[in-house]
């Protein structure tokens, strides 16, 4: 047999006589071949649908499980790597409606300049995929080319102020589970250097400079697997960062918890609105980019459930800001003003106070001009947010001083005119001619963090208050308790779990009964709890709030309240004696909100 010629095996002869069901496997002697007929037989519970038969089935109109594109069976369409032009969604998807309202308002004379940043992105989102990395590639590498492919070719939003915004929240990010941000920049191609800095331990080119500077030359083989001092930072930095990845990857749902949580509070991510807007959408475009290009199919099922977090932050961490500026309400301010601040706060000192020498009073003012600006805090801030709003608790409670207990005010500020009517919060201009301040008095006061368990709607059909015996007068404090009922939402609190907050938030890591309260307080190490007594670690409050639906709207049940809580008690009730065969629970009371200082999202989450 020479060479280059091809030599043809000899091919079998069926017999046209034998039939198909003779021969139902692929002949040994034509190697993978296959020659029709005869035709294989399908296997038992195998129905082959003739074409005769065959229905096709088209795109339907509505969108299958998350807004996705699915035919009439459900099935999700599948996009193709390389789009077309005539590639349109059919589905009346959300990204479809979206793009259309687009289209018709360039059409009109509207320039995307008004079209957010993340309705951008959905037009062309489902059609990005990461193709930088090898599927049999590790773990870290599939991450870090997804990271380069995430970030580039995108239109990033450049209108954000210096540490605020998508690309500032995503950056953070990928520090935060441990993937180097010196990729390339929004805008830029990528280039080669780029991918390689992305691989690198994450030192700046100004370091590795002077650590090249200083180097001695010497032979890589002579010196290999021995780490020069200047290595070591790198080193350990790098170990760092495989740790954190790590953690990504054991548990996706866990580690994005934190981050929109207890690690945003700790790097300041929530003193900025414009953060707490994009920090969840930056992070659902992410997940979803992740899960589409099937980088880590290992968690997969972790990265899912990741995104019913997502929808969630994207709705409460707005609303902790919001609830920051509009609680303590109105009728916890009105309550504050007719029996008092209960809070614990900084002691308002009057100059003109003959008790406090005048050289004691000149240090101590002088100290407090040298003191740096308190920062205004945020949603979660456990200090005072002084400022936050005009009718702030804690500014309310200092109206007289300058917030730091001594009474200093400026030359700048203008004395009011006498003409300038100033409206004050008040139980009568809230519940109109009100028994309320004769038959209710204040009782316990517990600075603690509390977490939603239930809100209740006004009642449709309240009872009515019992007949007053006759002869008597006196106002009927049941009466009153149920005209509050009638009037507010009650927002039920129960007890944060013991060490919610890691130790961080000191002040509010456990319930602390302050010294303005009245009433029996349960005894934790008493062998049988006194009747009526409140346990700040079992009990639960009962919010009154207004019935005002935008601000009810902000609250979400999971959310973390930290303030100061007063119980509305009755005046001068005595404490009944235990009679057999009654029920041991407590009856329900109402309290107000004093001061707020923290607030926390349902999924709130610290590092174990």
């Amino acid at each position: 047999m020479s060479a280059g010629v091809e030599t043809l095996l000899p091919q079998p002869v069926l017999d046209p006589v034998t039939p198909a069901t003779a021969v139902n496997s692929i002949n040994p002697v034509d190697g993978p071949f296959l020659r029709f007929p005869p035709f294989p037989l399908p296997p038992p519970e195998v129905t082959i649908m003739p074409f005769k038969d065959f229905k096709e089935r088209g795109i339907a109109m509505e969108p299958g499980p998350d807004d996705a594109e699915v035919d009439t069976l459900g099935i999700p369409t599948i996009p193709l790597l390389h789009p077309h032009t005539t590639d349109v969604c059919k589905t009346n998807t959300k990204r479809k409606r979206k793009a259309e309202e687009n289209k018709a308002r360039k059409k009109g004379g509207a320039g995307s300049k008004n079209i957010p940043w993340y309705e951008e992105w959905e037009e062309a989102e489902v059609a990005r995929f990461s193709t930088g990395f090898n599927p049999l590639s590790s773990r870290f590498e599939r991450i870090q080319a997804a990271a380069i492919d995430f970030t580039s070719g995108r239109k990033w939003p450049l209108n954000y102020a210096s540490e605020t915004g998508p690309r500032y929240i995503f950056d953070k990010f990928l520090r935060y589970i441990g993937v180097p941000t010196s990729g390339p920049v929004p805008g830029e191609k990528k280039s080669k250097k780029a991918e390689e800095e992305l691989s690198d331990d994450g030192m700046d080119d100004e370091e590795e400079q002077e650590g090249a500077s200083v180097e001695p030359n010497v032979q890589e083989d002579s010196m290999a697997g021995i780490i020069m001092d200047r290595e070591i930072p790198a080193k350990l930095q790098l170990s760092s960062n495989e740790e954190k990845l790590i953690s990504f990857f054991n548990n996706p749902e866990k580690s994005i918890k934190i981050f929109l949580s207890s690690h945003a509070r700790f790097e300041g991510f929530i003193w900025s609105d414009a953060n707490l807007d994009c920090i969840g959408r930056i992070m659902d475009f992410f997940v979803r980019f992740i899960l589409r290009s099937k980088v880590l199919p290992e968690s997969e099922r972790s990265l899912r459930r990741s995104l019913e977090v997502i929808e969630v932050a994207k709705k409460e961490l707005p609303n902790t800001s919001a609830l920051a500026k509009a609680f303590p309400d109105i009728f916890s301010r009105a309550s504050s003003a007719c029996w008092g601040w209960k809070a614990e706060g900084y002691t308002v000192l009057s100059l003109e106070d003959k008790d406090i020498p005048a050289e004691s009073m000149k240090s101590m003012v002088e100290e407090v001009k040298e003191d740096e600006p308190v920062e205004q805090t945020s949603a979660w801030g456990s200090q005072p947010s002084w400022g936050s709003s005009a009718d702030s608790t804690w500014a309310s409670s200092t109206a007289d001083g300058d917030g730091w207990g001594v009474s200093v005010i400026p030359e700048s500020i203008p004395e009011p005119s006498p003409w300038e009517v100033v409206k004050e919060d008040n139980l009568l201009s809230l519940l109109g001619p009100t028994a309320l301040p004769l038959t209710h008095t204040t009782g316990i006061v517990e600075q603690s963090m509390r977490r939603i368990k239930a809100i209740m709607p006004l009642p449709q059909n309240p009872p009515k208050p019992p007949p007053q015996p006759e002869g008597v007068c006196e106002p009927d404090a049941a009466a009153v308790e149920l005209d509050l009922d009638c009037h507010f939402f009650k927002v039920v609190l129960e007890p944060m779990p013991v060490n919610w907050d890691g130790g961080d938030i000191l002040a509010f890591s456990n319930p602390k009964i302050l010294n303005t309260s009245r009433g029996a307080v349960a005894d934790p190490n008493a062998a049988e709890p006194a009747p009526k007594a409140h346990d700040p670690f079992k009990d639960d409050v009962t919010l009154l709030m207004e019935a005002k639906s935008e601000t009810v709207a902000l609250l979400s049940v999971g959310m973390g309240l930290g303030g100061t809580w007063v119980q509305i008690a009755r005046e001068g009730e005595p404490v009944k004696k235990k009679k057999k065969g009654k029920s041991k629970s407590k009856p329900v009371t109402y309290w107000y909100l004093d001061g707020l200082s923290v607030v926390t999202p349902s999924f709130w989450t610290v590092k174990s």
